[in-house]
């Protein structure tokens, strides 16, 4: 009865730099201006000199319409149209900070510490929505601190690796529809006659859970001049065991259906994988005016083929199906440094493939399809030693088609109209 959500690029933060920000993440492997380079490549701190802090901010404002087709209940049941609205807007406006520290050691070795959130989504759907028996609302919230060092093994050539320690919490809702359940368990004469009938007698879910992961990250870089520079980077997976509660409520005329030790508050546990990627790219220099990036992503999504949780109580496990596929995200960028020193422009674009691999496997909790990134910023030197940079990015998205089949039966389907805006500040200071 407890809805579990789908693990997509939906969760997955890119947003560590706003400087990369701009030119959509294309230089983020060969960055080595700010301080994400403890987060995308721990390789690259070999090139700062002295102390680097950045800190940065970012709003994030998704927004996915539900269009439904022909949502209804279980064929068994007559098959009738799933009753309610569309659901509303239901992404929710998020906040995503980071804060970085690189210091040089020796000439050779370099210390880094990052604190950031990789994964994360927030939304929230209308309690009388028609897709109220899969989701509500779906609260995700990951903080990684992830200490690094590198090391110059060359003038040309850095290698560098962090540990990570992941906390995640976690909290999701949605109705139940109690009339399937009595049916099943009595029939339906008796339950027609105490009025639980489908979509008559809605119930309620709320799960509540924590875990803490652990995983590394390392990389390497490798100045091929003074012009071009190449680097490649590895995160690894992190499991969480999520451990929390299950808390249930059920209408007093349905309060029969609680006596087998089922639909009762209870001890709830779930594990996860949230998945490894590797992360490869260039950046060159074309002239004292003009700089070029490209970089390549992928993610091991298909280590999610299915979500188990259990309970305490009599409560069966909950197994929700996925089948993620692996992703690629592209991207390039552009950068225009301005003859005074004192501002850079950039741009650029992204492909970002959804590991969704079919409508059947989508979830309206995350809600997601393969996503184009069109992206500007800008720095500007308030001092020799102190940067700010400013970016703005719009996702374009694909209409994500959705026809999942929810625990007792129901069938979401329909397909979101979605698009993405994101802006973001970062503080750079060196000292």
């Amino acid at each position: 009865m407890v809805a579990i959500p789908v693990w997509s690029a939906g969760i997955a933060v890119m947003e560590q730099s706003v400087k990369e920000l701009g030119q959509a993440f294309s230089g983020a492997p060969t960055n080595i201006d700010d301080g994400s380079m403890v987060f995308f490549n721990p390789a690259a701190m070999s090139q700062v000199r002295g102390r680097l802090v950045s800190v940065a901010g970012y709003v994030i404002a998704p927004s996915a319409v539900f269009q439904d087709s022909a949502s209804h209940i279980s064929p068994l049941l007559g098959g009738a149209p799933l009753k309610g609205g569309n659901g509303g807007d239901s992404p929710n406006l998020a906040f995503a900070p980071n804060v970085y520290y690189v210091q040089e050691l020796t000439n050779r070795i370099a210390f880094g510490f990052g604190f950031n959130t990789p994964f994360g989504m927030s939304n929230s759907y209308s309690p009388d929505w028609k897709g109220r028996y899969q989701a509500l609302d779906s609260e995700i919230l990951t903080f990684n601190f992830n200490p690094s060092l590198s090391f110059k093994v060359t003038e040309k050539f850095s290698f560098g690796a962090g540990f990570d320690v992941q906390y995640l919490q976690a909290r999701l809702t949605n109705a139940i529809d109690l009339g399937p359940a009595c049916f099943l368990a009595i029939g339906p004469t008796p339950c027609a006659s105490r009025g639980i009938l489908p979509q008559a007698a809605d119930g309620h879910v709320s799960v509540k859970g924590d875990s803490v992961g652990f995983g590394y990250n390392f990389g390497a870089f490798y100045a091929l001049n003074q012009d071009t520079r190449l680097g490649v980077s590895y995160r690894s997976r992190v499991v969480h065991d999520i451990h929390g509660n299950a808390d249930f409520s059920v209408p007093d005329k349905a309060i029969a259906l609680t006596q087998g030790n089922t639909l009762v508050d209870s001890n709830a546990r779930t594990s996860i994988t949230l998945p490894d990627s590797v992360l490869f790219g260039f950046t060159h220099r074309l002239n004292p005016r003009w700089a070029v990036s490209a970089d390549a992503l992928w993610t091991h999504w298909s280590l999610v083929r299915e979500l188990r949780t259990s309970f305490s109580s009599a409560q069966p496990d909950d197994v929700q199906s996925l089948k993620l596929n692996d992703t690629w995200r592209y991207a390039f960028g552009v950068n225009y440094f301005a003859d005074n020193n004192k501002w850079t422009w950039r741009m650029g674009f992204a492909y970002d493939e959804t590991p969704i691999s079919s409508a059947q496997n989508s979830s309206p909790r995350i809600p997601d399809s393969s996503r184009y990134w069109l992206t500007a910023g800008l720095t500007y030197a308030v001092m020799k030693n102190v940067d700010v940079h400013a970016a703005y990015a719009h996702l374009f998205m694909n209409d994500a088609a959705i026809n999942r089949r929810g625990t007792t039966a129901d069938s979401l389907v329909g397909q979101y109209s979605e698009q993405i805006n994101i802006g973001g500040l970062q503080l750079d200071w060196r000292f």
